[in-house]
């Protein structure tokens, strides 16, 4: 659907949208203008194109190559070609690591997310992923998820965070509905392109779109996109038949054994408790943990990245 927005609302949409990549440093093509849009549904290429030229004209925002940005920003360009190489990187140890951790029983998907998907990763991040689990077998997933990653010394430790997988967000297939984790009080703008930028490393059932059609709240601020997200196909994991099989051995076992399903929950829920129990009994939603949801941000900075976008934003303005 494609809607009539006056001029001057499309163009404080695309300088509410560069305020916000501007906080990370990266620069968008007009293509990426047009996907992430601060806007609720489309405007054609046309309205887009005309619109970047007033705003280029009025000196507000700069273009270099194929990139705009805010008005001073022209070294974020190098910063982000800079990174092209970093993020591959990054993303062939996801693949790895992926690789092991399809075989773990009822795992349904892994999405590389945060810096990485954002393209804007430092040479010692790590590798955050969103990872969804069957409905009922979430610590099932989580349990053999860290122990798989812990061995082959692929998981985030104390002492050691660069290019290790950091296995901080899980999410069951019965609730990719992630309103309910918002920030209070604001438009939480960095879960909503927190979203947008998921890449989907390991997908067999397309719960990609599934994440889409569960989050139709994205709506009253984007476009939600309606393709999916192409990956590199050396990227990508894939089943093979034989750890199929295997996966599916180790599901037919679990299912029966709900004792031992009780007995691995709360095996990790103590533990859980301990390290992040005074965060989970805030009102906020920097940690959860329940049915629903793992979530260990301690440090969640969606507040900040708020309050920095609105001040780029009043800066233009």
């Amino acid at each position: 659907m494609i809607n009539n927005y006056s001029n001057n609302q499309i163009q404080e949409a695309i300088l509410k949208t560069l305020a916000y990549f501007d906080i990370s440093s990266y620069p968008l093509t007009k293509t990426e203008l047009k996907k992430f849009l601060w806007l609720p549904n489309s405007i054609s290429e046309d309205e887009i194109s005309f619109n970047l030229q007033v705003l280029l004209t009025e000196n507000k925002i700069d273009k270099q190559n194929c990139f705009y940005f805010l008005k001073g920003k022209n070294e974020n360009v190098k910063l982000r070609q800079l990174k092209v190489k970093l993020v591959e990187e990054k993303m062939k140890i996801a693949n790895r690591a992926v690789q092991k951790l399809r075989h773990v029983p009822f795992l349904r998907a892994v999405f590389v997310c945060n810096t990485v998907a954002a393209g804007v990763p430092n040479n010692d991040s790590d590798i955050d992923v969103l990872i969804i689990a069957k409905k009922n077998y979430m610590w099932v997933v989580r349990f053999f998820s860290t122990i798989i990653l812990k061995f082959f010394r692929l998981r985030t430790s104390e002492l050691n965070h660069k290019d290790r997988m950091c296995l901080s967000f899980y999410a069951t297939d019965s609730n990719l509905n992630l309103e309910k984790l918002k920030i209070k009080d604001k438009s939480d703008i960095y879960l909503v392109y927190w979203i947008l930028q998921l890449i989907p490393i390991y997908d067999p059932d397309n719960l990609y779109q599934s994440i889409f059609r569960a989050n139709k709240w994205l709506d009253s601020y984007i476009n939600i996109p309606k393709q999916n997200y192409y990956l590199a196909e050396y990227l990508q994991v894939r089943d093979v038949d034989s750890g199929l099989r295997v996966k599916n051995i180790l599901e037919n076992f679990f299912a029966e054994k709900k004792y031992l399903l009780n007995f691995i929950e709360k095996l990790q829920h103590s533990k859980i408790r301990k390290n992040y129990g005074l965060y989970a009994d805030m009102s906020d939603t920097r940690v959860v943990i329940s049915e629903e949801f793992l979530k260990f941000h301690e440090n969640d900075r969606r507040r900040e990245y708020h309050e920095k976008w609105v001040k780029n934003y009043e800066n233009i303005i």
